[in-house]
């Protein structure tokens, strides 16, 4: 049966496993509305399923048994019901937006993590297929991004990058080609990172920029498939994408 927080304190979860698994699945979606209506971006529909589904499947392919927590705001009610009956799916809700960095940090809170527990996180547009268990395992330091290899790079933000450590976050510009970009999935070797933020509501990625000016970020070189569907061209990229997968190509 599927559990549903919202943002108040909760202590009933006491036998967590050590790793945790995170979704933001939130977000308000406006640049796909003219194309998706009704639901919330990722439960956009894709050959009759939600593109969450797909996504989840793909985490599933590494943590089958693992509780997956979908941090919700915009229409959580539509993403409720779809996985009412999934044991172990659990919805986190938050009655206000927080931003990226805060939902995070509101569902540790509510979760009741330690600071020695290690935690996965995906954004709920983003279509990826990592090895999952190789990032998690190969990592030294405290935090890592995924880092996905793109030619075009206009939509994104890029990294700079040495010795496979972020040096710098880049603002979008147009006409930036051949560069990696954060790819929305990060592994926290612990929670350390939160503990120092005093925020409530705050985007993930202006914090990283802080926490480099006094520790390094990592990276985890991706150059696979990466579809964001936020927008409707990227959208109907992943519909086609599915088509060909369920093909066999």
């Amino acid at each position: 049966m599927l559990q549903l927080y919202k943002i108040e304190p909760m202590d009933k979860l006491k036998n967590l496993n050590k790793l945790s698994v995170f979704i933001l699945a939130g977000g308000f979606g406006t640049r796909l509305q003219d194309v998706v209506k009704e639901v919330p971006k990722p439960m956009a529909p894709i050959l009759n399923k939600p593109f969450l589904e797909y996504q989840i499947n793909e985490i599933r392919k590494y943590y089958p048994k693992s509780n997956i927590y979908l941090l919700t705001h915009y229409m959580s009610e539509v993403i409720e019901n779809y996985f009412k009956n999934d044991e172990l799916i659990t919805i986190i809700k938050e009655e206000t937006p927080l931003g990226t960095g805060g939902s995070i940090k509101n569902a540790i809170k509510e979760l009741g993590l330690d600071v020695n527990d290690s935690l996965l996180v995906f954004n709920g547009d983003t279509y990826i297929k990592p090895d999952l268990k190789d990032m998690v395992t190969s990592t030294k330091i405290d935090i890592s991004i995924l880092a996905s290899y793109q030619n075009n790079c206009d939509r994104y933000g890029t990294l700079t990058i040495k010795d496979n450590f972020i040096t710098e976050f880049n603002e979008k510009q147009i006409g930036i080609k051949d560069s990696y970009i954060n790819a929305g999935c990060y592994y926290f070797k612990n929670l350390d990172f939160f503990n120092q933020i005093k925020d409530c509501k705050f985007a993930i990625e202006d914090k990283f920029k802080e926490y480099l000016l006094s520790s390094k970020i990592g990276i985890f070189k991706y150059n696979s498939v990466f579809i964001d569907i936020g927008i409707p061209e990227d959208y109907k990229k992943m519909i086609n994408y599915m088509k060909e997968y369920d093909n066999g190509n």
